[in-house]
């Protein structure tokens, strides 16, 4: 395209920044966004028969904000179908009956059995998880289990960086805890943590690039 002139340039409306839309499933709100990705949103769901897994199943590119959405509509969806608005907490575990859990968000439980546990994923809310995530687990009676410490670090790091959990107040260092999640992921699966700063970066340049774009139009 043609650049524009410095006067037209300065006679265009600029750029709206920050949000002006938002998303919502079933009468809640799952987050804001541009108008852009409010309307991509509703026409996806519309294709996949208003399966938001299926739309991350079948789509590759979203901005992180429609992608957050989308999995916390994926997340409310799965959690109806299977019980009916509600995951049950897990009886077993590939380690053995389960003593303690913990609900990190639905379908996500953090577990411990007399002499191990780990994280168990119900298979209806996968779809959250990254491709290069799922291969870092096993599958199990309907679940991807991570077992705790070197696995385990993995879901973490999905669920922190998809704003899907928080660490708890009770670790009152929280960038020491990230820092040891991050250390275990490089050292026991470095294809995943190449795979996520890959994602990382290609998301970050396509932020960037997006306004000059615009601009060029």
């Amino acid at each position: 395209m043609l650049a524009r002139s410095r006067k037209e340039a300065e006679t265009m409306p600029r750029k709206r920044t920050g949000y002006d839309a938002a998303c919502y499933y079933d009468g809640k709100l799952l987050g804001r966004c541009t108008k852009a990705d409010s309307d991509a949103y509703t026409l996806l769901m519309n294709a996949c028969g208003g399966d938001a897994a299926r739309v991350l199943r079948e789509y590759a590119y979203f901005s992180p904000e429609l992608r957050a959405i989308l999995e916390n509509a994926a997340l409310m969806q799965a959690d109806r179908s299977r019980t009916g608005g509600m995951f049950h907490a897990p009886k077993s575990s590939p380690w053995g009956e389960v003593q303690n859990c913990e609900t990190l968000c639905p379908g996500v439980f953090l577990v411990s059995t007399a002499s191990h546990g780990g994280t168990m994923v119900a298979n209806e809310v996968a779809a959250v998880l990254s491709p290069a995530a799922k291969k870092c687990g096993f599958k199990d009676k309907g679940y991807i289990c991570y077992e705790e410490d070197a696995q385990e670090s993995v879901v973490l790091r999905e669920l922190l960086d998809k704003k899907l959990w928080k660490i708890p107040d009770r670790i009152k260092d929280k960038g020491q805890f990230e820092e040891k999640l991050n250390q275990s992921i490089r050292q026991y699966h470095p294809e995943y943590w190449r795979a996520r700063q890959s994602g990382r970066e290609a998301a970050e340049a396509a932020r960037s690039t997006a306004p000059a774009k615009e601009a060029a139009r």
